[in-house]
Order: structure tokens, then sequence, then C-alpha cells
């Protein structure tokens, strides 16, 4: 059949509101995060999500039996209509500017239409009203229509709302609140094992968005919560790193004594047993640590339509917006509270400037990212300086001051 279904790839997208071009033959209408294709003859030709070709023609974009004696496209507030006159009937898009991915299709009477699909016939989805087509890949074509459906993907309708887009269930879920749970137990085998705990979170974070009612707020208390549930990971992590600081002159003192590799790794075997020290739990916890953070991670990814059109946060009008003028606040945040982290952490000034330079380059690497994302970038550096400040603190462990990493005064 068709179909080039490439992985999404997050991009961080320059504001500007739904808006249609004519050239030649096409007509666009493109928004925040997709891109409708339309042929002057009536039909749906192409559909780019984020610059990713998700939908492409064949013989089901929208068709009706005759071709269309003219067109007309204009723009009214935020959305865009794009009509079809043919000889007996007309067939009118009303474009949504929103994040859902939704648009309506009317028609000025009853008439024979295909429907669009994302994939191959063979994963069509329909129960009464509701007609589903999506892909491996996870993009989804949804139409609930009014009127009959006469063979899979052709009904004879007078009106139509679609969702063509990502396969996201928060967005489907605000396209079609009513019809959700139908949509779902139809799409039931395109989610898996992973998704029914990514989801969770996802819904989580949903809450306290409308708990909060902004999502700058959400993601604040999302990355507490979060921390709040993984202490105790990291309070392993760091009470393994203290107690592999402590015994480190013990190990430098094996390392010059013996020199036969197999003789130093059996003393210091020796040594961790008598110290009750194990050397890679702090490397376990942080693994252990790492699949949930990246999870975490993707449940703000999954938001960025809504982060797009929802309400600004303090000095930050659009969320899903990144780059130097909207995240430099964010990266300074993150660049001194990393570098009191490693105060705090180092013994010695020369291994404290190798991670200070890392903490002044890393956030740099990420500054076109979204600024939900860097929000929950920052907050959770500021809540790791605090944590870790506490455990080194509560075990007595000194760190580096100021004066001793730029070598004014000698560590005691």
């Amino acid at each position: 059949m068709r179909k080039l279904l490439p992985v999404m790839i997050f991009i961080a997208t320059v504001a500007f509101s739904m808006d249609y071009d004519v050239h030649k033959n096409l007509i666009t209408v493109e928004s925040r995060f997709i891109k409708y294709e339309f042929s002057t003859n009536g039909h749906m030709e192409n559909v780019y999500h984020q610059r990713k070709l998700i939908y492409s023609y064949d013989s089901d974009g929208f068709d009706t039996p005759s071709t269309p004696t003219n067109y007309k496209v204009w723009k009214s507030g935020q959305d865009v209509y794009l009509q079809f006159i043919y000889p007996d009937y007309t067939k009118t898009f009303h474009f949504i500017d929103g994040p859902y991915y939704e648009f309506t299709v009317k028609l000025s009477k009853k008439v024979k239409m295909k429907l669009p699909r994302v994939w191959y016939p063979s994963n069509d989805r329909y129960e009464d009203d509701i007609f589903i087509s999506f892909s491996p890949k996870k993009y989804v074509s949804i139409v609930k229509f009014s009127g009959e459906m006469e063979n899979p993907g052709i009904v004879e309708t007078e009106s139509a709302k679609v969702y063509l887009g990502p396969g996201k269930k928060n967005l489907i879920k605000g396209a079609f609140p009513e019809d959700y749970k139908k949509i779902m137990n139809l799409l039931k085998d395109m989610y898996g094992v992973y998704d029914a705990i990514f989801y969770g979170l996802v819904w989580f974070f949903d809450y306290l968005y409308k708990l909060t009612g902004n999502f700058g707020w959400a993601i604040i208390l999302f990355t507490f919560v979060v921390r709040l549930a993984l202490y105790p990971l990291y309070h392993a992590q760091t009470k393994s790193m203290i107690n592999m600081r402590k015994i480190q002159k013990d190990i430098e003192y094996i390392r010059r004594r013996y020199k036969d590799p197999q003789r130093q790794q059996e003393e210091l075997m020796k040594l961790y047993k008598e110290k009750g020290v194990n050397p890679m739990s702090g490397c376990l916890m942080m693994l252990v640590q790492l699949p949930i953070f990246f999870m975490l991670w993707g449940v703000l990814r999954h938001f960025q339509e809504e982060f797009a059109y929802g309400k600004g946060f303090l000095i930050w009008k659009d969320l899903s917006v990144g780059g130097f003028k909207e995240n430099i606040v964010l990266v300074l945040i993150t660049v001194v509270a990393s570098f009191y982290s490693t105060l705090i952490t180092s013994q010695d000034a020369r291994s404290a400037w190798q991670g200070i330079m890392m903490s002044i380059i890393f956030p740099f690497l990420f500054i076109s990212l979204p600024s939900g994302l860097f929000i929950y970038y920052a907050t959770n550096t500021l809540i790791q300086l605090a944590i870790t400040y506490y455990i080194y603190k509560k075990y007595k462990i000194k760190g580096l001051t100021l004066r001793e990493l730029l070598g004014l005064s000698k560590k005691a």
C-alpha cells in the first residue's frame, strides 16, 4: 500500500498560529505540530507530524464521488476553513487550532466518503460510528461520523470529526472525551505492558496539572513527588559513595603496597568485607534510577502539544519553546546548583574542577530543549543539591570550601 512512518523526533518549535498557503495545485494548512496537504481535486494528499510523513494518499483522503469545480480557503480567528465546491454539494474542512490534532468535515448533503488510513486495512478498527486506522509506530486516524458505514473505510455521511496524529491517550481523550472508552477498547492492542506503567505517570501528571491549573507548577510538583519516591535509592547510592570515601586512604595504601594485581584485588576485597562496604552498590542504585528518569523525561515530552497551547508560567509564555533566550535563566540556576553540589561531594580541588566544568558545559548542550523540560531539569538539580547537602551533613562528611577550591587554603 504505502505508508512511510519514521520514529517521532522531538523538536522545539517556533511559535506560530495555524495558517494556510496555496501553491499551484496544492493547498497547505499548517499548525504548531501538524501540516496537512490537500489537492485541488478535493482530497487530502499528505500529512506531516513535526516534519515527518505520517499519511500519504491512497484513494482514501476524504474522497467523494465527483470532482470539485472550485474551492475556497480562509482563516477565521485562529482556525482555518477549506471548502470544496461540487456541482450539487459542498465539502467543508474546519481545522481547529489546538493541541488535539482535530478537524471536522461537513457536507451539504449525505455523500459517500472514503476515510483516511495511516496503515494497511488489516489494522482497521470500527464500531458503530467510530472508524480507526493505526500504525505500528503509533500514529492513528480516528473518525467519528454520522450516517452509516457501507464498507470498511467508506461511509455515507453529512459530517465527521477527525483526529489524525500521534496515538497519545491524553490527546485522544481531549479530542473525544465522550467516546474515549470505546476508542481505547478498539485500540487495546496498540499499547503494550510498558504503556500501562507509562500512562499511569501520564495520568498522574495530568492530575497535578488539573490540581494546580498550570503546567509549570505541575512540572515542579511532579519533580518533587518523584524525587521523594526515589529518595531511598538516592540515599543508598550516596551512603555507598560516602562509605567508599571513608576508606579511600586504606584503598590507596593497598594499591601502593601490593603491585601484583591479583594480590591487590584480594586485599581490597578483604578491606571491603571488613568495613562492610560494597563498591558496586552505588553503581547499581544509579542503574536502577536511570530507566525511571528516562521514563519521567518521556512523560513530560508527552505533553509538548498541551504545553504549547497552555498558559504561560512566570517569565515563560510558551513551555514548548526552547533556546538561549527562553532557557538562560534555567541554565544559570542549574549551573549554580551543580557548582555547590560538586563542592559538597569533592575530596580535592582537581576532581572538583572537573565536575564544575562538566556542570557548566552540560546544561548548555541542551539549551534548545523546550522550557517545560528544562524546568524539570533545573528543579531536579536543585532538589539533588538539597538532598546531597542533607545526607553529607547527616554523616558529617565535609566537602571543599570555595577558598580550598581556589587554592587559597588547604583542606583540613
